[in-house]
């Protein structure tokens, strides 16, 4: 995928997130059932960071641990009402395709729900090599996509397929998809990850697996039933 279409898709992300996000933080409130197994992975008193924090719910489950938390957005909306939400925590406007965060600073990384969104393999393989790059030796990320191989995301895949077939690939891959967020025209994009890809972002000199399962509302379950990839990694 061309810079230049990797830019587009950004702008046009951002403002989706823009448009929605009264509704969107009215709906992110209680923290997803998943989130109970990640508690064993964070160090009490360790330096977290949150790429995608969105309006910030995460931060609220973290609290028990006592961490040292940062969660970075690339939506100013996102991050107004997060900063309205958890006056206490620390929030900053920067774009994770873009990380510029000190070296080896953090025991964990946390991606929830927001890796799906980055455009482009060359793209989503300098964000691992930038997480990679500020964790802490040992340290920690976690890591959810959404699996969009479901029944009601398969008119997005269809036409996700022929726009790529169309434009031969050079835009987009066939992946590549678009859904709305309710009534709103905007839609936001989503790579549609098949395991085996979402898994050669890892490479072995770099990364442990810890755990890789899917899970449906918080059950872990087979790929076919599931809603949600999640990907624990170690940093070597």
């Amino acid at each position: 995928m061309r810079k230049k279409t990797i830019h587009h898709i950004s702008e046009k992300l951002k403002s989706s997130y823009s448009s929605i996000a009264t509704e969107f933080d009215q709906t992110r409130k209680a923290p997803w059932q998943e989130f109970e197994h990640f508690l064993a992975y964070v160090k009490h008193g360790g330096k977290v960071l949150d790429l995608g924090c969105g309006n910030g719910r995460f931060y609220e489950f973290l609290k028990p641990k006592k961490v040292h938390y940062l969660g970075v957005d690339h939506n100013s909306h996102q991050l107004d009402l997060a900063k309205k939400n958890y006056p206490e925590a620390r929030f900053q406007l920067e774009d994770m395709m873009e990380l510029n965060l000190e070296k080896e600073a953090f025991d964990n990384v946390f991606s929830i729900a927001s890796f799906h969104h980055i455009p482009g393999k060359w793209m989503r393989e300098k964000v691992i090599s930038d997480i990679h790059r500020v964790l802490k030796t040992d340290g920690i990320l976690i890591l959810t996509v959404w699996n969009l191989f479901q029944f009601k995301y398969l008119p997005s895949l269809f036409m996700g397929i022929f726009k790529s077939l169309f434009f031969l690939g050079l835009r987009t891959a066939w992946n590549d998809v678009e859904i709305k967020w309710g009534n709103y025209p905007d839609p936001r994009y989503y790579h549609a990850f098949l395991p085996s890809e979402l898994l050669k972002l890892f490479p072995k000199k770099d990364w442990e697996i810890e755990e890789f399962y899917f899970t449906k509302k918080g059950k872990r379950v087979s790929f076919v039933r599931s809603y949600n990839f999640v990907l624990i990694v170690r940093k070597i």
